[in-house]
């Protein structure tokens, strides 16, 4: 890291932990950041807002030193710095969470978090790393902060609350004092949300700084004392909560009210396309995690799962789609079993799949968009002619699913990592809507977009409903489900425990089902 000249202070006010001025950052084909300005005060909580692709993650990322910007400056405790590698940014007392965790499985909390900055013992054994001294740090940090997690645990065991916490312990053992957190509520339910406010609230309280990146407007309103908003890579106002409402916030980004998922007009048939009958699996314990569940979905229907994550409802899709076998139970498409399909073959049939992590299983991140565009289709036409690929053909359907579904991309030979997620979920949509399945099923369609990509999605699964595709929605939002949804279903301990109507069913309803307490 390397300082320039200090600039004598304006007042006497302390300086700011971090000051972004003039930032201005371009990649081929476009200007992620152009004039970006960032006042963030110390020991306080400040949310930046803004579509996906508005520029937010670029401008972390400079701050983070994973780029350079080509214009502006950043101070830090109101000293001009010039990083050269997320190190710098580390010694400055910078840290950052990423919205997709970045731990090794495999390894315990405690390895998770010393990796790379490993504690030695005294001369002469100083070759030996002090995993003693490592672990009584890690609990000392746990207890200061409310982060409390057990160093020895494998980190696969964990949950999604869990590993966000070592995430966070992972950047304070480092010697953070300003954090930044990449839309770290997007993959947690509603009882995490609330402990991470209330660790983000203990953190503040210690006189830890924290940037907080988020679509969630609610959240961010209630746990942000500044939010500034960026669209178009430009920042256009910072408001604090008490100035702003939600909506307000929403015109602010996207030019437009905030949107609904509203759908009422109904387009459901009799015809039966998908059903599922007394489908049981198995952990590899012997246990149910999903138990004797049975529906069906119509042609013109959108049937919601709602439920606490980790009820059944992965493995309610992942054996509907052949990913994992089935103890008992049977899957019907158009009346035919298909138990026993491979997934490929069941993908060929007609069923579209939006995955739940789209990283995981919806994207080759390192392959361009238009390979990433064929994945599921690979074999079929225009991605494929015959036994052969058709390299054209494929490039030419994945610059109609980039225009159709507003896919913001300077080309389709960029890797889709290089796409924010909103964009990245919109590739995905259109991929499984442009192959004409009879049958998608959706996994959290706008987990991690913001209002602009939600709508779009909404639009494009309400307009997919009424040329009569059949959908099978699972998804944490429950005003989506309610919104969205023909028929709503409350899946809990692995069975289906209750059906509703959305007309009538409300947000608090629909929590008493999942979490056990209408029982």
């Amino acid at each position: 890291m390397t300082a320039a000249p200090s600039a004598s202070p304006a007042t006497d006010a302390p300086p700011l932990a971090v000051r972004l001025t003039g930032i201005l950052k371009r990649f081929p084909g476009v200007v992620a950041n152009r004039d970006v300005n960032l006042s963030v005060r110390h020991a306080s909580i400040h949310a930046i807002v803004g579509e996906n692709g508005a520029g937010k993650s670029t401008l972390m990322k400079i701050l983070y030193g994973m780029q350079k910007p080509d214009e502006g400056t950043i101070e830090i405790d109101g000293k001009p710095v010039s990083f050269r590698s997320p190190n710098d940014a580390i010694e400055a007392g910078i840290g950052m969470v990423h919205q997709h965790f970045m731990l090794a499985d495999n390894l315990t909390v405690l390895e998770n978090i010393i990796l790379g900055y490993e504690p030695r013992k005294p001369f002469p054994l100083r070759f030996q790393i002090d995993v003693a001294a490592a672990r009584e740090r890690i609990l000392e940090l746990g207890e200061r902060y409310g982060l409390q997690v057990d160093p020895d645990e494998l980190v696969e065991t964990l949950g999604v609350g869990e590993r966000q916490r070592v995430e966070i312990l992972k950047v304070l053992y480092r010697g953070a004092t300003t954090l930044i957190l990449d839309e770290p509520t997007a993959v947690l339910v509603p009882h995490e949300v609330d402990e991470l406010f209330d660790n983000l609230g203990e953190l503040e309280r210690e006189g830890i700084t924290i940037i907080f990146i988020s679509h969630k407007l609610d959240e961010v309103l209630k746990v942000a004392e500044d939010i500034t908003v960026i669209r178009a890579g430009t920042t256009v106002a910072t408001r604090r909560p008490e100035e702003v409402t939600a909506r307000q916030l929403a015109e602010l980004m996207v030019g437009s009210e905030l949107p609904t998922p509203e759908t009422r007009e109904s387009t459901v048939t009799d015809h039966v396309e998908l059903a599922v009958d007394h489908l049981t699996c198995l952990d590899a314990t012997g246990r149910p995690v999903l138990d004797d569940v049975s529906l069906s979905i119509r042609r013109g229907e959108i049937v919601g799962i709602a439920g606490v994550d980790g009820n059944g409802q992965t493995e309610l899709i992942e054996a509907i789609m052949g990913m994992v076998p089935a103890a008992s139970g049977t899957v019907a498409l158009d009346g035919t079993d298909i138990s026993s399909w491979p997934t490929r073959q069941r993908r060929e049939a007609g069923i579209g799949y939006v995955p739940e992590d789209r990283h995981r299983h919806g994207l080759l991140l390192d392959a361009p968009l238009w390979e990433n565009a064929m994945l599921g289709h690979q074999s079929t036409p225009p991605n494929a002619s015959g036994p052969w690929l058709d390299k054209d053909g494929a490039r030419d359907r994945t610059t109609h699913i980039v225009a159709d579904y507003d896919v913001r991309t300077p080309s389709i030979d960029v890797t889709a990592g290089s796409l924010s997620g909103g964009n990245q979920q919109k590739l995905i949509i259109g991929r499984e809507m442009e192959a004409k399945p009879t049958v998608l099923i959706a996994a959290h369609p706008t987990r991690g977009v913001d209002v602009g990509a939600q709508a779009a999605i909404w639009d494009q699964m309400r307009d997919a409903r009424s040329a009569g595709l059949a959908t099978l929605l699972v998804s944490a939002d429950l005003e989506e489900l309610i919104g969205l949804s023909d028929t709503l279903l409350v899946i809990y301990k692995g069975r289906i425990v209750a059906q509703l109507d959305p007309a009538t069913a409300t947000p608090e309803e629909l929590g008493s089902h999942m979490t056990g307490a209408h029982r």
